[in-house]
């Protein structure tokens, strides 16, 4: 009989129950709620791995190639050339900085890879726990529903995203380079009058669909880590220790 009565008392909890040490909270849950608890504790741990910098320089760079391309086609001149080969120099250019960028990160994070990463994690750890604590005020179905509809939610953009940008962001500049190749395979360096006849529109036009690809890419690769941290903080906050239900 004890038996049953306590596990009905912890059926009750579970359902429902807040510790009465526990400060009820002052709004009802809200993912606008969460997302404003999140962005006062994260800095950037949904971020891509790229830095800044080599975010815009790689959209530069596609950008400046695809117009070079762009006049040369439609002016079909003097003018034309040379702004195709200022186009084509500033490509080259944003690429080079775009790997240099993540060639410095990589060398920063294997000098002290181990030890850097220990206190990244030891930091993100304090501001999960605040973020968790903050969640648990709230009943258990109602983080259960909201963390049910955000795996739902994720697993809809994830297939959906998927169709649109495919796998952009396990091939990353690659898509550029083989662009760049194609355009110009055929073209020798110094010949800038012969330039012009290995630009092509569909050159152009496949261009202008990878800065259009790589921007989308990057919006769903910072949509999808905000998704995997609701899910991460709720997941956490739903699993209630025997103190929680005292």
């Amino acid at each position: 009989m004890e038996a049953t009565s306590h596990a009905a008392s912890t059926t009750a909890v579970d359902a429902g129950q807040i510790g009465e040490g526990v400060p009820k909270p002052s709004v009802p849950f809200s993912f606008a709620w969460l997302e404003a608890l999140i962005a006062e504790h994260v800095q950037g741990n949904d971020e891509p791995l790229t830095t800044k910098l080599g975010r815009y320089a790689i959209l530069c760079a596609i950008l400046s190639g695809a117009l070079g391309a762009l006049c040369a086609l439609l002016l079909r001149n003097q003018l034309g050339l040379r702004l195709l080969q200022i186009g084509l120099v500033l490509e080259w250019l944003f690429v080079v900085a775009f790997l240099a960028s993540n060639a410095r990160q990589a060398w920063l994070g294997y000098r002290h890879q181990h030890e850097t990463f220990a206190r990244e994690l030891d930091q993100q750890l304090v501001q999960y726990n605040i973020i968790v604590d903050g969640i648990r005020r709230y009943p258990l179905p109602v983080i259960a529903t909201h963390l049910r509809y955000v795996r739902d939610r994720k697993s809809v953009f994830v297939y959906r995203h998927g169709l649109i940008s495919g796998g952009m962001d396990k091939l990353g500049i690659l898509p550029v380079l083989v662009a760049m190749y194609l355009q110009l395979k055929d073209w020798s360096f110094g010949n800038w009058k012969g330039l012009i006849d290995h630009v092509h529109w569909l050159g152009v036009a496949l261009l202008m669909l990878l800065l259009i690809t790589y921007a989308i890419s990057w919006w769903g690769a910072r949509a999808k880590g905000r998704l995997d941290l609701y899910e991460m903080v709720l997941a956490e906050a739903s699993v209630r220790t025997e103190d929680d239900r005292a």
